[in-house]
């Protein structure tokens, strides 16, 4: 058991700051992994704050009505589990009668920008760039909002290539522009499609199957693995089998973190054999309006192979249950983890995010549904490769 101060964490695309609209949780009260502590209002949407570890809440740092910015301190609780204290940060050496005296003033190194609670401003992609690196944050300066270290400012050697995976019943056109915004950003991209998906040929009875096909298919040098729904456990799998490849890991709407899915969805896919009834369940994904005439020209690719495609979805999904847990791969993932849900989703649920590790970075985009990269496509490009955090400068 540990104190740990719990600050606001970033609830949506241009989130700044947040209204407390109530508390759920009352001081002295002990919570479990996933309970809701308190309520924000942000974009005039009021999201829900879950405790992504249990504790005990000792103090509310601010009250219903109060605007709270982006990563201030909201509460101060008692955790559970090892909880680690950062030591105070390396200094210059003391000069001594041996080492010759400089002929003038040394130059002050810079100070690293601090958050209300003291603590170097630092996003976690330039947190995790850090410990990659095995440097210290200290004296850096930040390029980023309110002077905030970005993981540009700690540094990189390369870029590494961005692979998107996509989930069950899509394909790899699935992305739509999200490839041609990777590479306005100077970012090289390729598309894998799952076994039965688009056009590939062979075929996965099991998650593990598939997850095999897929690394023999990954390129050479570091890697920035994407993926959504099934396509995102499939993507945290492969970076534990990279290792050191592995650069970033960003997942939209991920399976596998809890035991819920959606038996409508998946049962209407793998019966839906015409564009009616096709519609009906793509609604499902609020993924915006589909003409008739694209849903037409859809079908007999959906038809294609739906067989192959069905039995991968039997293997990791029966009768609304989930039979796949993708968070012992994210939390042995060897990079930085990115997770983004939309608030509205239909096929998962986005409060499974509680389940996650403390240290995976966020995002939640109100009343978006499970395809979240689409409803939200700059954010969704922005957040990939996280390295760059083209979403902290300034």
């Amino acid at each position: 058991m540990g104190r740990v101060i719990l600050t606001l964490p970033r609830l949506g695309e241009t989130m700044e700051e947040a209204k407390v609209t109530e508390w759920l949780v009352v001081i002295g009260a002990v919570y479990a992994r996933g309970d809701v502590l308190l309520e924000v209002e942000t974009d005039k949407t009021v999201v829900e704050v879950p405790a992504l570890a249990a504790g005990t809440l000792l103090k509310q740092l601010v009250a219903p009505g109060d605007m709270v910015e982006l990563d201030a301190p909201i509460a101060e609780v008692e955790q559970e589990g090892d909880v680690s204290v950062a030591g105070p940060e390396p200094t210059a050496p003391i000069p001594t009668a041996d080492m010759p005296a400089p002929t003038k003033p040394a130059p002050t190194p810079p100070s690293a920008p601090r958050d209300a609670s003291g603590r170097i401003a630092a996003s976690p992609a330039a947190r995790a760039e850090a410990r990659r690196r095995g440097v210290s944050l200290s004296g850096m300066s930040g390029s980023g909002r309110r002077g905030r270290i970005t993981a540009d400012d700690v540094g990189g050697d390369d870029d590494g290539t961005v692979v998107l995976i996509h989930g069950l019943f899509d394909n790899s056109t699935g992305w739509r522009g999200l490839p041609q915004r990777l590479a306005r950003r100077g970012l090289a991209c390729i598309t894998l499609d799952l076994p039965g998906h688009g056009t590939d040929t062979t075929s996965a009875d099991t998650f593990d199957q598939a997850a095999a096909l897929l690394a023999d298919r990954l390129p050479i040098g570091p890697l920035h693995l994407v993926g959504h729904s099934l396509g995102a456990a499939l993507a945290a799998r492969l970076a534990t089998r990279i290792g050191a490849r592995a650069r970033s890991l960003t997942l939209f709407a991920p399976a596998g973190l809890g035991a819920a899915i959606s038996a409508d969805f998946l049962t209407g896919m793998a019966q839906a054999s015409s564009a009616e009834a096709l519609k009906t369940v793509l609604a499902l994904l609020d993924g915006g309006p589909m003409s008739d005439a694209a849903i037409a020209q859809q079908l007999p690719q959906h038809l294609a192979g739906l067989a192959v495609r069905s039995r991968l979805a039997e293997a990791v999904a029966r009768d609304g249950r989930q039979q796949i847990d993708a968070t012992a791969d994210i939390a042995a993932a060897p990079c930085p983890v990115t997770v983004v849900f939309g608030t509205a989703d239909r096929i998962l649920d986005w409060r499974d995010v509680a389940h996650l590790p403390a240290e995976t970075r966020i995002h939640l985009i109100p009343n978006a549904g499970h395809l979240p990269h689409l409803v939200r496509p700059d954010l969704a490009a922005a957040l990939i490769a996280p390295r760059h955090d083209p979403a902290e400068t300034a």
